[in-house]
């Protein structure tokens, strides 16, 4: 797989806060996520106005466009991590992925994509976008520390999740907080990567153990997500009870 690095264009940039801003009141923010993630610069008050609204109309687009791009968006904003990324980063990321992720991708039914693109952006995280040729890791960096263990970590919990996202996590309709914690234990087994305490999960440690991350992880998500709905079965019918 070869890894390239670039920062996001202007357009580029504006048109990811959109998206960002519909998930983030979609879905994410339901699961503890914050804007802080998403964003150039939280204290600034037109950042903070746009991603307290649920609802973005025409005019506030056009508004916050225009802001954004003559106040806020700056190319070497995105390049400050480049030496890092190219020097350790990436050529660590293509070990760990060459010795532990590879030999799991047949007991995982998953391939590796040919191309990963790490786009740098404005915020604190990472995304992913899964695909079987060009997969895409969004890395939102402008405020992210600058530790080089750190964002090793995230490059390759992000792999993770491009993995087994298509293969696993879509085939069996996998909810984000189950997702993020099945990433999570593979993540701790192999590269002894942060688990998010926002995410542990009795539940789905109980099947997603050491051994079926090894053989079988398709299988025991399956077998999970099949208990899981009876469960919830269960108890929606012991409340209508």
């Amino acid at each position: 797989m070869q890894i390239t690095i670039r920062p996001m264009t202007q357009k580029e940039m504006w048109q990811f806060i959109l998206e960002e801003h519909h998930e983030f009141h979609t879905n994410l923010k339901h699961f503890g996520y914050t804007m802080n993630n998403f964003v150039p610069n939280p204290e600034n008050p037109i950042v903070k106005e746009m991603f307290e609204k649920e609802t973005l109309t025409d005019k506030d687009i056009a508004k916050y466009s225009k802001f954004f791009k003559q106040e806020i968006y700056n190319v070497n904003d995105l390049t400050k991590y480049d030496s890092i990324m190219k020097s350790y980063v990436i050529p660590m990321m293509e070990r760990g992925i060459s010795k532990f992720l590879v030999p799991l991708l047949k007991s995982w039914n998953t391939t590796m994509p040919n191309e990963l693109e790490i786009l740098c952006a404005y915020g604190n995280g990472a995304s992913y976008f899964a695909s079987d040729k060009k997969a895409k890791i969004v890395f939102r960096m402008s405020r992210y520390p600058d530790n080089q263990e750190k964002i090793l970590n995230t490059m390759l919990h992000e792999v993770i999740h491009i993995l087994i996202e298509k293969p696993i996590i879509e085939k069996y309709n996998v909810p984000q907080n189950f997702k993020e914690r099945i990433v999570d234990l593979i993540g701790i087994k192999f590269f002894g990567i942060h688990i998010q305490e926002k995410f542990i999960n009795p539940f789905v440690d109980k099947y997603i153990t050491p051994e079926a991350i090894k053989t079988d992880l398709p299988g025991a998500v399956q077998k999970m997500m099949k208990d899981y709905i009876l469960l919830q079965q269960k108890q929606n019918s012991m409340v209508q009870k």
